[in-house]
């Protein structure tokens, strides 16, 4: 079957030229990029479904939006060991949706300095070129596959003394990208650094205590509207705590992460529920 254009396509180091067979188009569709020029176009009323056809089948190549996540975990020592397991299994539902040009930023939650902590954040990314039957994805999949793996398998060995979890979220800003960014903090909340403890502090008495304070950590425009989804982790300090101060610790992060910027925030125990 014939079709009455001519072109040139630059697929995968092979180049084309006479695009005329239905052969040559599969090929295309197979291996294909939409970098391509029109030397002559013939009968044009026949050439109007292949170039439709060639615009649906190169349409992923050409509107990329690529997400970024980034998934805090708390690694103080409070923390339930056996909660490691179910972050494991997030992160790796996570990877499941993850398409060309996506990023995935794992970023511990320590009471180090930031040179320290920033050893420890691990990243991966999908790579944004296409190749024959999705070989590249396949296999940047896999490698963040292993990331994950080693970097839940390092989280009950730290067991931190302390707990920044401002110093996480300040972290996790230099890798947000505007308008595609998702932050998923798995943590019991409980900010634990040299300036305050949540378990103590006056200043989460209460929930109004609690906003005020709030306000006055907040860093606005720091998340540029990321979404940020908080995941609470079973942990010693957050059983002792009295209801009045878990609801104050829940309205702080509230407060606090929409005045820094975050576009929506959503806080819940189930982290099944988490996509």
């Amino acid at each position: 079957m014939q079709f009455g254009i001519t072109a040139e396509f630059a697929c995968c180091d092979r180049i084309y030229t006479d695009i005329g067979t239905i052969e040559t188009i599969t090929d295309f569709l197979l291996y294909g990029r939409a970098n391509f020029k029109i030397h002559r176009i013939t009968n044009i009323a026949r050439v109007y479904p292949l170039l439709a056809l060639l615009v649906l089948a190169t349409g992923g190549c050409w509107s990329v939006n690529p997400r970024t996540t980034i998934v805090l975990v708390d690694a103080s020592g409070s923390i339930d060991a056996e909660e490691y397991g179910r972050c494991l299994r997030r992160i790796e539902r996570l990877l499941d949706k993850f398409d060309r040009g996506d990023r995935l930023i794992l970023i511990p939650i320590t009471g180090e300095p930031t040179e320290l902590l920033g050893r420890r954040i691990r990243t991966a990314e999908m790579p944004r070129d296409y190749a024959p039957y999705d070989g590249n994805l396949k296999q940047a999949r896999a490698n963040a596959a292993h990331i994950i793996s080693q970097f839940a398998a390092e989280l009950p060995t730290i067991r931190a003394v302390r707990s920044d979890i401002f110093g996480a979220f300040r972290a996790a800003a230099d890798f947000v990208r505007d308008g595609n960014t998702a932050i998923f903090c798995l943590s019991d909340l409980l900010e634990d650094d040299d300036t305050i403890r949540f378990r103590t502090s006056p200043e989460l008495r209460d929930e109004v205590a609690a906003g005020n304070l709030a306000m006055n950590r907040a860093r606005p425009g720091m998340l540029r509207g990321a979404a940020v989804t908080v995941g609470l982790l079973r942990s010693t300090e957050l059983e002792r705590l009295e209801p009045e101060r878990r609801a104050a610790v829940r309205a702080f992060w509230e407060t606090y992460l929409i005045a820094s910027g975050a576009g929506s925030i959503g806080i819940t125990l189930d982290l099944d529920s988490i996509n």
